[in-house]
C-alpha cells in the first residue's frame, strides 16, 4: 500500500532543536552551514529510508534548519521570475512560476515549525530532537519512499492550519512592527483563547492554505499542455496596475520591512475576528475602536484608529482581492497574489526564528549567506555592498516612477506599453530585494 499521511505524526513537530541548529549558520557563508562532509551539504538527502535511518538526527535536524530560510529567499526568486513573465505577456510561465514561489514559501513555513520535507523522504522533529516519518507506510516495506513533495506540501499545511494546538503558531510567529499578531489580538480582546480561533485567523489574514491542491493543477496545465489550447489573457492595464500596487504595499519603512501590507493584513485579520464574535461588521462601535489604546504602541504608528475601524481607506487593495479569489482555474495574477502572501508568512516565520535563535541581523550575522545573494543578483558588488539592505528600495522607486509615467495612456495593448522608453524595467520585477531587505536589516 502506499504512503499514508499521518495528523498525530505532525503534532509532534517541535521548532526547538532547529533553532538551535540555527544559531549555529550566524556569521557563515552558506556553504558552510552544513559544510561539506554533512550528508546534505546539497541540500538533499537519499531517497532511501534506510539510507537516511543511518545518517544522526542532529545531521537531519540541522538540514531542516538550513532549509527553512534558503526556501524561503528562492520563493522570492520564484515571485522575481514569474512577475517578469508577466511583463512579457507569458502568463502560463508567470503562473507556472508562481505556483513554485507558493511551493517554497509553504517547504519554508514547514520547516520553520519542524517539519521536513525532502523528495518523498517527509518526517517532523519533535521536542528531543527525535526524527518522525509522517507518511509512513502501511502493508509495505518500512523503506518504501513516501509522499511526492507536491503532494505532501498541501496536505501538511491545510492539516497544521486546521488543527487549533498547532495553528496558534502562526499567531505567534508573525509580526507586525515587532509585535505578535496574538499580542494585537489579545490586546483587543483580552482572555481570547487563541487556540480556539487560530485556524479562522489564518483565513483572515489572507491565506487560504486548501488552494494548494488546486494551484498544483493549474501549474500542472500551464507547464505541460500546449499553451495555445489552453488561452489565458489578462488585459495589460491589468498586469501594470496588479505590478505597481504590489510594489507600492511591499515598500519597506523605518524599522520594518512590510508596514503597509501588514496593516492592511492586521485590519483583515481583526475584521474576521469581529464578525466571528459579532456577527456585524459595526466595527466602529466594537473592541476594536474601543481598545484600540490597548494596542502596542508600534503597531499604532503605522495602523489609525479609523483605519482599523474602516473609516477610511475602507477597500482593499487589488493584492488581497486577487489572493481571495476563488476562480477556476486560476489566473496568473490570482496564483502570484497568493505567493506573494505566503512569501510574507515565510519570511515572517523565518525572521522570528532568527530572533528566537540569537541570530541578528542587526548585528550583521546574515550578511555572509545574504550578501551572496545580492552579488549574484547584481544588486551591488563585493567592493560595494550596502550598510543597509532597505537601500535597495532607492532603485525600485525610481524604476516606480518609470512604471507609473509608462501607464499614462493606459496602454490598449502591452505592445504598447513596450514601445515605450521608461518602463522601470529589469527592477520591477526583481523581486528577491524584498528577500534581501525583509531578512537582512
Amino acid at each position: 500500500m502506499p504512503a499514508a499521511f499521518s495528523n498525530a505524526t505532525l503534532r509532534l513537530a517541535d521548532r526547538g532543536h532547529p533553532l538551535a541548529a540555527l544559531s549555529g549558520f550566524s556569521g557563515k557563508t552558506v556553504v558552510n552551514w552544513l559544510g561539506a562532509q554533512h550528508p546534505a551539504s546539497n541540500g538533499q538527502l537519499p531517497m532511501n529510508w534506510r539510507a537516511v535511518q543511518r545518517i544522526p538526527d542532529a545531521r537531519l535536524v540541522e538540514a531542516v534548519a538550513a532549509s527553512a530560510p534558503n526556501h524561503c529567499i528562492d520563493g522570492w526568486s520564484f515571485a522575481s521570475r514569474s512577475l517578469s513573465a508577466l511583463l512579457a505577456g507569458d502568463l502560463h510561465t508567470a503562473r507556472h512560476l508562481a505556483y513554485y514561489a507558493q511551493l517554497r514559501s509553504s517547504l519554508s513555513i514547514l520547516a520553520n515549525l519542524g517539519v521536513g520535507i525532502f523528495n518523498r523522504i517527509n518526517f517532523v522533529i519533535d521536542a528531543q530532537g527525535a526524527i518522525h516519518r509522517l507518511d509512513p507506510i502501511h502493508g509495505g516495506r518500512a523503506t518504501d519512499p513516501g509522499l511526492g513533495t507536491h503532494e505532501i506540501v498541501w496536505i501538511a499545511l491545510k492539516e497544521w492550519a486546521a488543527d487549533p494546538t498547532m495553528a496558534h503558531l502562526f499567531l505567534d510567529l508573525v509580526r507586525v512592527r515587532g509585535s505578535t499578531l496574538r499580542e494585537c489580538l489579545e490586546a483587543i480582546w483580552p482572555g481570547l483563547s487563541i487556540p480556539a480561533v487560530a485556524s479562522t485567523l489564518i483565513n483572515g489574514w489572507g491565506l487560504d492554505l486548501r488552494r494548494g491542491k488546486d494551484e498544483h493543477k493549474f501549474r500542472n496545465i500551464s507547464s505541460y499542455a500546449p499553451q495555445a489550447l489552453n488561452p489565458i489573457s489578462t488585459p495589460a492595464k491589468d498586469i501594470l496596475e496588479f505590478v505597481d500596487g504590489l510594489w507600492r504595499l511591499l515598500e519597506p519603512s523605518v524599522g520594518s520591512s512590510f508596514d503597509k501590507l501588514d496593516r492592511i493584513l492586521l485590519r483583515s485579520l481583526l475584521w474576521q475576528h469581529h464578525k466571528l464574535i459579532t456577527g456585524n461588521t459595526q466595527y466602529s462601535t466594537g473592541a476594536i475602536a474601543q481598545r484600540y489604546d490597548e494596542l502596542p504602541a508600534g503597531v499604532r504608528t503605522i495602523a489609525s484608529k479609523s483605519f482599523l475601524v474602516g473609516q477610511s481607506e475602507p477597500g482593499e487593495p487589488d493584492l488581497l482581492r486577487r489572493a481571495r479569489s476563488t476562480a477556476s482555474p486560476a489566473s496568473a495574477l490570482e496564483m502570484l497574489a497568493r505567493s506573494v502572501l505566503l512569501l510574507r508568512a515565510a519570511t515572517a516565520f523565518t525572521h522570528t526564528s532568527f530572533i528566537e535563535a540569537g541570530v541578528s541581523a542587526v548585528a550583521g550575522h546574515l550578511r555572509p549567506w545574504l550578501d551572496e545573494i545580492a552579488q549574484a543578483r547584481g544588486f551591488w558588488s563585493p567592493t560595494a555592498p550596502l550598510g543597509d539592505p532597505t537601500d535597495l528600495w532607492s532603485d525600485v522607486q525610481l524604476a516606480l516612477d518609470d512604471l507609473t509615467s509608462s501607464m499614462q495612456p493606459p496602454p490598449a495593448y502591452l505592445s504598447d506599453w513596450m514601445e515605450r522608453p521608461s518602463k522601470g524595467l529589469p527592477i520591477i520585477y526583481e523581486a528577491e530585494r524584498v528577500g534581501v531587505w525583509s531578512l537582512g536589516a
